[in-house]
């Protein structure tokens, strides 16, 4: 664990949510004004918040029950969803705003949302994920990136599926209900937790980067790159704006059945690695040299990340 990197993190998760919270006041304020206060109403409001919270409770009930979770306390869950949700927000809108015109320079128009959405939001979720590997003692694994990459996709995806279904509900003709479920519903059927597979698998590249022994520096770099280019290339192929919208329902079908199979036999590799982990064995003394070891005579006090052992028995 580095002391340094894990204040750096609570220090940013705290100025995301202030700043974050700030600016999202600002527009609706001035999103007021523009619209002469046709804003969507608290209930509608209450109603899309309501959908966030179900979403968020059933992705991490699912992870939360599974092996691969890292027992790493609730400041790891609330650290990683607040950079996800507050803080990749406010570092990759100013990233999008400066590199959204390139691609139109080069001539390359059907890969602005893509260029723009791809490149800022990968780099800082995947910054966010990094940092909160050494941030915290109880991750150790490599699926432990998986897992925080989930989390802090997860923040993200909710925070982004509630923008835009405000959006939705201001600029519906016949009911900002209608406009606001439309877009949950969009989201949650066409492209289901995007950003939680986008992050999950860059995650896990790095997560194996990490926490695997016996690798040069130089396989730990070309492992973690591997998937974030793949995280990268995923979202920028599923953004790629056609004129046909046979051929973006083609591409993005297409884009669906490589990275959801993808997602899922991550999951469950790390899921099968999950159950083999023996963890770590806790004896009443420490071991000083392997000599030592070898002749036995200690006493196992506990586990930390696997099953229930008898305490109290001296063992080789």
């Amino acid at each position: 664990m580095n002391r340094f990197l894990r204040g750096s993190l609570w220090v940013l998760d705290g100025i995301g949510l202030l700043v974050g919270g700030g600016l999202a006041l600002v527009v609706a304020l001035f999103a007021g004004l523009a619209t002469d206060g046709e804003l969507p109403s608290m209930g509608v409001m209450g109603l899309s918040a309501l959908l966030a919270v179900v979403e968020l409770s059933v992705v991490l009930l699912v992870v939360r029950s599974s092996p691969l979770w890292p027992r790493a306390g609730a400041g790891y869950v609330v650290a990683a969803l607040l950079w996800g949700a507050a803080v990749s927000p406010l570092l990759a809108f100013p990233l999008s705003a400066t590199s959204l015109d390139l691609p139109g320079r080069l001539g390359l128009d059907h890969f602005e949302a893509s260029w723009g959405g791809a490149y800022p939001e990968e780099t800082v979720k995947t910054l966010g994920v990094l940092i909160i590997l050494f941030s915290f003692r109880r991750l150790t694994r490599p699926w432990h990136g998986l897992v925080s990459g989930i989390l802090v996709g997860l923040g993200f995806e909710v925070v982004e599926n509630v923008g835009y279904a405000v959006i939705g509900a201001v600029y519906d003709p016949v009911s900002d209900v209608k406009g606001m479920l439309w877009i949950w519903g969009v989201r949650v059927a066409a492209g289901p937790l995007l950003h939680v597979l986008f992050t999950g698998m860059a995650g896990w590249g790095l997560g194996v980067a990490v926490f695997t022994a016996h690798r040069s520096r130089l396989w730990r770099l070309g492992t973690g790159l591997l998937w974030v280019s793949v995280a990268f290339a995923a979202h920028f192929c599923w953004n790629i704006m056609y004129d046909d919208t046979r051929a973006a329902m083609v591409s993005m079908g297409a884009v669906a059945l490589v990275i959801y199979p993808l997602f899922i036999w991550l999951f469950i590799r790390g899921w099968r690695a999950a159950r083999r982990d023996a963890g770590y064995v806790l004896l009443d003394r420490p071991v000083m040299s392997l000599r030592e070891l070898e002749q036995g005579g200690f006493v196992v006090r506990g586990t930390v990340g696997a099953g229930p052992v008898d305490r109290g028995r001296p063992r080789m």
